[in-house]
């Protein structure tokens, strides 16, 4: 009796239970498209005139633009608006400015500020 007694304890602590390993959850990828502020920057610093930074900001105005990049884009159209002289492509930048603050999801508190200072620079002229 007491070697099957000891044979049956032996039995019992010599199983091995595994315990089922658990698999870290996967990482997830964000795929990203190239931002659009910064195409339409190389855009614009390839324009060798005002012809071709107008034709940069009309194809420009045709595709849509995501709410996290339009900040960017304001951005760089405000600094190009500084160096252009050409009034055709000045009244274009002006235009583009108004349609993006009103994209959906944007607050446009953060650029307000700047729109306004360099709008408010213009010399008036009468028609």
């Amino acid at each position: 009796m007491a070697a099957h007694l000891k044979k049956r304890v032996y039995e019992e602590f010599s199983k091995v239970v595994q315990i089922p390993h658990e698999e870290a959850p996967a990482k997830k990828l964000r795929l990203s498209k190239p931002s659009k502020s910064a195409a339409l920057h190389i855009d614009l610093c390839k324009a060798t005139n005002s012809t071709d930074a107008l034709q940069y900001l009309l194809q420009f105005a045709r595709k849509p633009v995501e709410a996290e990049s339009v900040e960017g884009v304001v951005r760089i159209l405000l600094e190009h608006y500084y160096k252009e002289t050409d009034n055709s492509v000045r009244l274009k930048i002006a235009s583009l400015l108004g349609l993006l603050t009103k994209t959906q999801g944007f607050v446009p508190d953060c650029i307000v500020d700047d729109a306004i200072s360099t709008l408010s620079n213009e010399s008036k002229t009468p028609f």
